[in-house]
């Protein structure tokens, strides 16, 4: 893993709350990483990375990811929207008000990423279900309650 990839999978660790192994157990990490540069305006996904490198270390570190990262007009919709990619496997279109700042590109439409990230989404982890109609869960799943609860 390259150390920018690296850098990716620790931001997304912070923006997620999961930790690097449930993420990197996705297999999505690459494939999300490569969607931000596909995505955005050249620089932008070195910008966040930047970002998140220049955060304290220890407790202070959520609250000034909070204000650096997430309260900044730049780079906040774009965190936001990691965290919805990671959460769901999907991409939101960024706010038009952001596009017309800092630049469009034809990808910027929201879709779903593909039929993997919709399965490896951490939602399905987070609610402690499968994802409906693409894991089988067996005969007489229908009476159980959710996995862990």
């Amino acid at each position: 893993m390259t150390a920018r990839e690296e850098s990716f999978v620790a931001l997304s660790v912070l923006l997620t709350g999961y930790d690097s192994v449930h993420l990197l157990g996705t297999g999505m990490a690459e494939q999300y990483l490569a969607i931000l540069d596909s995505i955005l305006p050249t620089g932008m996904v070195d910008d966040l990375l930047a970002a998140y490198q220049r955060l304290p270390q220890g407790p202070q570190r959520e609250p000034a990811a909070a204000a650096t990262i997430l309260g900044d007009a730049k780079l906040g919709p774009v965190a936001r929207n990691l965290i919805v990619l990671w959460y769901c496997g999907s991409w939101t279109q960024l706010p038009a008000a952001w596009r017309a700042t800092y630049g469009a590109a034809p990808q910027d439409t929201t879709h779903a990423v593909s039929a993997d990230a919709y399965q490896a989404g951490l939602q399905w982890l987070a609610a402690g279900a499968h994802p409906a109609g693409a894991k089988a869960q067996g005969y007489g799943a229908w009476a159980l309650g959710p996995e862990g609860r």
